[in-house]
């Protein structure tokens, strides 16, 4: 004889729908945190290339402001203008083809996590790099 439906087995999903339901929503949840790790990698990106800009036209104003400024050469200040805003392309291409694989991993029917590249700890030691660079360039008379 069949069982009367209670009131709790009315309103929980089926056992077939939940499990699809709570994977669709774990997908979306990832594919939204990818759009902010994205905008981050965005803000990052620009805030590097402003800074580039803004050491080199900083650095050309001081160089044209007083000639006996004798740490500031148009060389120096171009080459670390030059490496920020180059790193700030590099760092949203980075944040574009992360955004792009994550995208196509969540996409796929069998969705698991991939362990990936640390683009975050690249583009660190890219500034670090970056930064040595400059305080090389800033203590010799180059």
């Amino acid at each position: 004889m069949p069982q009367a439906k209670t009131q709790n087995d009315m309103t929980d999903p089926s056992p077939r729908i939940a499990p699809l339901f709570a994977n669709e929503l774990a997908r979306e949840r990832n594919r939204e945190a990818a759009d902010r790790t994205l905008l981050a990698w965005i803000r990052t990106s620009l805030a590097m290339i402003s800074m580039g800009f803004g050491i080199e036209r900083l650095g050309q104003a001081a160089i044209h402001f007083d000639n006996q400024v004798s740490k500031f050469s148009p060389l120096k200040t171009w080459l670390f203008g030059a490496a920020m805003i180059v790193l700030g392309i590099v760092a949203t291409l980075a944040g574009m083809w992360e955004h792009r694989g994550i995208l196509v991993s969540i996409s796929s029917e069998d969705y698991r996590y991939k362990d990936r590249s640390p683009i975050a700890r690249y583009m660190g030691l890219a500034l670090v790099l970056v930064g040595a660079a400059a305080l090389v360039l800033v203590l010799i008379d180059f």
